[in-house]
C-alpha cells in the first residue's frame, strides 16, 4: 500500500531545467568571462548548487569565497523569465495527493540556495512535510530516500518517487524504490532513451496523468 510519494523539482513539478543551466552559464561568464556550454553544466548535475558551481569554476565547494550567493541572485533574476509558473496544476496536484492521506516530500539535487526560493516562486510553500536536499560531493538522493524511510517508519513498496533523469531512476531501484519517470518537461526527450532503457516501472509524457496515477497505486 502506499502511503508517501517523494517529489523531485527540476523537470517534474516545473519546467525549471533550462532556468538552471542559463543561471549557471550567465554566472560564470560574469565571473570569468568564459561562457560553458550546456553540456558542461549538465555534465555536473546530481551534484548541489555549490557542487555545479565549483565544478565549473575550479573551485572546492566549501570554500568560503565560492560565489554561491552571486549564482543565487542570478537565478532568482532569471526564474521569472525562464521558469515563471510550475506546470499547470502542480500546485493542486501537491493538494489532492495530501488530501488522499499520503506523506509527501521533495528530494532535489538543489540545495536550499534554490530550492526554497523555487518553492516559494511557485507557491508550494507547506506543502511539503520533508525536504531531501542535495550535497556538493555526490548525487545523494538515494541516501535521502533512505533516510525518509527510516524517519517515517516506511519500507520501499511503500512509497514511490516521481523524478525525471535517468540517474532517479537508477538510484531508485538501488534502493528498491518504485518510480515514476517524469517524461512531460520540455527537456524530456533528451533523456528519453536512456530512461526507457532503465526500466522505471511507470514513465508518463502528461503531466495531468500524475495525480489518477498516483491516486490508483
Amino acid at each position: 500500500m502506499l502511503k508517501a510519494v517523494l517529489f523531485d523539482m527540476d523537470g517534474t513539478l516545473g519546467d525549471t531545467l533550462p532556468l538552471c543551466v542559463e543561471a549557471y552559464r550567465q554566472c560564470v561568464a560574469e565571473l570569468t568571462g568564459r561562457t560553458p556550454s550546456k553540456a558542461e553544466v549538465l555534465s555536473y548535475f546530481g551534484l548541489s548548487d555549490r557542487g555545479v558551481l565549483a565544478g565549473l569554476l575550479g573551485m572546492n565547494p566549501d570554500d568560503a569565497a565560492l560565489p554561491i550567493d552571486r549564482f543565487v541572485a542570478t537565478y532568482e533574476r532569471l526564474h521569472p523569465e525562464l521558469a515563471p509558473a510550475p506546470f499547470p496544476g502542480a500546485v493542486e496536484m501537491l493538494k489532492a495527493v495530501k488530501a488522499a492521506g499520503l506523506r509527501v516530500g521533495l528530494i532535489s539535487g538543489k540545495e536550499h540556495y534554490t530550492a526554497m526560493p523555487t518553492v516559494k516562486y511557485y507557491g508550494m510553500e507547506g506543502l511539503f512535510e520533508w525536504y531531501g536536499l542535495g550535497l556538493p560531493s555526490h548525487n545523494c538522493k538515494a541516501e535521502r530516500l533512505q533516510q525518509v524511510m527510516q524517519l517515517w517508519g516506511l519500507e520501499p513498496h511503500e512509497i514511490i518517487y516521481v523524478g525525471d533523469a535517468p540517474s532517479d531512476i537508477s538510484l531508485c531501484h538501488s534502493v528498491g524504490v518504485r518510480i515514476i519517470n517524469a517524461a512531460w518537461a520540455s527537456t524530456a526527450a533528451e533523456d528519453a532513451a536512456a530512461c526507457t532503457a532503465l526500466n522505471p516501472e511507470y514513465r508518463l509524457s502528461q503531466f495531468n496523468d500524475l495525480l489518477p496515477l498516483i491516486l490508483n497505486l
